[in-house]
């Protein structure tokens, strides 16, 4: 019995840790209990712990968010992937060259997890570093799953829910198998505003030995600025990059 309360424990400060994350500004007491579906006294009790700790604080007006300490425990494997320290420079010469958003991002499970954005343009996005998405909706997530074999993209199909984000969202496997083919042909994918109104992507996937890829990089615009013609010169640009990524990553040789 005592193992099972302490497994619940854990549960649920990691349920209250990824609420409190969605929340970057701070929350009070009672948004936290209903994002968690957990009673009040819980979610004090498990806040008081991670205030004690270091990993949450609480401001003048009674909210609470995550501190720093939290930033440092994941930023250690950030930091430690090639793949960020690397793809850095190019992506920020990218971003000023298109004057657009561009985000990098690793694959994890059926989602893709930013770990990187940097912004050139006054346009900004909702997205955030730590963000979570779908593989299906993005067009970062594409791009992977365009590097990947049929089985493998079948797997992830059969574990996900999809749900339409926007009107545009596809939700059938045949639709995103169309677009998959489309993205292997190209070499990159397309994000038309269904992950976020508005805003469509070019992606691009970073692959590793073998042909397929974990991580992604993508630039996003305004809809109306992105037209067909103009999203095929952000692409070649992309592409170019991609291979002075590949190259410094030692994948691939420097055109």
């Amino acid at each position: 019995m005592a193992d099972k309360s302490g497994v619940q424990s854990v549960e649920r400060i990691f349920q209250l840790i990824e609420s409190l994350a969605a929340h970057p500004a701070g929350a009070g007491l009672q948004r936290l209990a209903q994002d968690t579906g957990l009673a009040k006294s819980t979610v004090h009790r498990l806040l008081a712990s991670l205030v004690s700790l270091g990993y949450a604080a609480q401001d003048e007006n009674g909210r609470y968010r995550l501190t720093l300490k939290m930033f440092e425990l994941s930023s250690g494997i950030v930091n430690s992937m090639d793949i960020m320290d690397v793809a850095k420079v190019h992506l920020e010469r990218l971003a000023q060259r298109t004057g657009e958003a561009v985000h990098l991002v690793i694959r994890d499970g059926q989602d893709i997890v930013y770990i990187y954005k940097t912004e050139s343009g006054p346009m900004r996005m909702s997205s955030r570093v730590g963000l979570r998405s779908p593989l299906y909706c993005t067009g970062v997530g594409k791009a992977i799953l365009a590097t990947l074999p049929a089985d493998e993209v079948a797997q992830i199909w059969q574990h996900t829910t999809p749900q339409k984000l926007t009107a545009h969202t596809i939700v059938e496997y045949d639709a995103l198998q169309a677009q998959l083919t489309e993205a292997r042909t190209n070499g990159y994918a397309i994000d038309d505003e269904e992950n976020e109104l508005g805003v469509r992507c070019v992606a691009v996937a970073i692959p590793g030995v073998g042909g397929r890829a974990d991580s992604a990089f993508s630039i996003s615009g305004l809809a109306p600025y992105m037209t067909p013609e103009r999203i095929r010169r952000i692409a070649t640009l992309a592409l170019d990059a991609r291979t002075d990524i590949m190259a410094d990553l030692g994948l691939a040789k420097r055109i």
